[in-house]
């Protein structure tokens, strides 16, 4: 019995020394190629280097999980230890760079957030004027050891006080030769005009579902991990454009131990609508079916999804249709998987563009409503109805407008 307790507690403690690096940071990009969707970034950066264009001071902007934060250690990486990136230029100017091995741990401490000149600073806990006073205070010493520049990167940098913004003005706009400012927001509109006419500004676009689904596909065989095309291709687009949005929620799917990861068990996870049962949906409606769309509406609502998600979902699914039947299903707008393509053009065929944009419109309506009402279950209920008579209705339309009667005779 003693024997079997000492192994419990030893059991326990490597438990819990042990540590699991999350798939957000395992992959982070350590390299201008690696930031996947700012190529053109990268590419104006590494020219910058080249040139000796390097300026003070950059703002990147764009919405969280893109790249911002990596592609400033990358920069900085660039500027102090040029050597340990590929096909990285070399800053021109009068400095020797030390040996390959000494800008190798250099390199890897910028990149883990530990090198004493590549200093990073959260600007929501650090945004006082005695930080801001500090910062300017440490800027004037020289970088230390083998190190080029000192260079700051201030995260979340919109989160700074006005005071503690105008305090940095005069050391942005002339800093010492050795420091460079790396500003990083997801809402450049907060940051005051005066800094941003001292910064170069680079927009971070979001990344467009295909590339994050690539990536994930990438990430799951360099782990071993099994999953169908679907199950990526949704995690894909519930990141809305955040590589580290997508990698988080993927690690939330790993973690439940499935395999292979499938779609299925992603909406389980989520507490999201089946599939199939949105697509039976859809199917009622094409039919006119009131009745069973009805039916399949109370299935919804019974399996314990909001009246609101599920006007998000259902508004999902008819955009989907929508740019099928305006742009073809291999346009690059849709973003569904082949087989998910195929089944998705079938159910276009059924409507019209025009009639996709009244029903989505509709959808959105309703649900707005449906936040200010006492009874929004009626107002489900008749929005289904409507849907499930959209094309009766354009029918109507047709004939009040002049068009051809039911039968193909013409009106009067």
């Amino acid at each position: 019995m003693l024997s079997e307790a000492k192994h419990g507690i030893e059991f326990l403690l490597n438990s819990t020394t042990m540590s699991y690096t999350v798939l957000a940071r395992r992959y982070r990009s350590t390299a201008f190629e690696g930031v996947i969707g700012q190529e053109p970034i990268a590419q104006t950066l590494k020219n910058a280097i080249k040139s000796g264009r390097i300026a003070h001071a950059y703002l990147f902007t764009g919405t969280r999980g893109v790249g911002k934060t990596s592609m400033a250690r990358i920069f900085a990486r660039a500027l102090n230890a040029p050597a340990t990136i590929p096909d990285c230029p070399i800053p021109p100017g009068e400095f020797d760079y030390p040996e390959q091995d000494v800008q190798d741990r250099m390199a890897k401490a910028i990149m883990s957030g530990d090198d004493l000149n590549v200093i990073e600073i959260d600007g929501a806990s650090n945004r006082s004027v005695e930080d801001a006073r500090q910062l300017i205070g440490n800027a004037s010493l020289a970088p230390t050891g083998n190190a080029r520049y000192k260079i700051y990167i201030i995260d979340e940098v919109h989160m700074l006080t006005k005071e503690a913004f105008n305090t940095l003005l005069k050391t942005m706009e002339e800093p010492p030769e050795h420091v460079k400012f790396i500003l990083c927001t997801t809402e450049a509109h907060k940051v005051l005009a005066t800094i941003q006419s001292r910064c170069q500004r680079f927009d971070f676009r979001n990344l467009p579902t295909s590339r994050i689904a690539e990536h994930l596909t990438n990430v799951l065989s360099q782990e071993k991990i099994e999953a169908e095309t679907d199950a990526i291709w949704q995690v894909a687009r519930l990141g809305n454009g955040s590589m580290r949005d997508a990698l988080s929620l993927m690690d939330r799917l790993i973690a439940t131990g499935a395999t292979p990861l499938t779609a299925k068990i992603l909406e389980e996870m989520l507490g999201l609508p089946p599939t199939e049962q949105v697509i039976g949906l859809i199917d009622a409606m094409a039919a006119g079916d009131i009745g069973n769309t009805l039916t399949q509406t109370a299935k919804l609502i019974d399996g314990g999804i909001a009246i609101e998600q599920f006007f998000d979902v259902l508004i999902e699914r008819l955009r989907s249709l929508m740019l099928v039947a305006a742009c073809g299903k291999d346009s690059e707008l849709v973003e569904l998987a082949d087989d998910a393509r195929e089944h998705a053009a079938k159910q276009a065929a059924c409507f019209d563009a025009a009639g996709l944009v009244h029903m989505i419109a509709l959808c959105e309506n309703v649900q707005r409503t449906c936040k200010l009402s006492s009874n929004p279950r009626a107002l489900l209920d008749a929005a289904m109805v409507r849907l499930a008579l959209a094309e009766k209705m354009a029918d109507v339309s047709a004939v009040l407008q002049g068009g051809n009667l039911p039968g193909g005779q013409k009106k009067n």
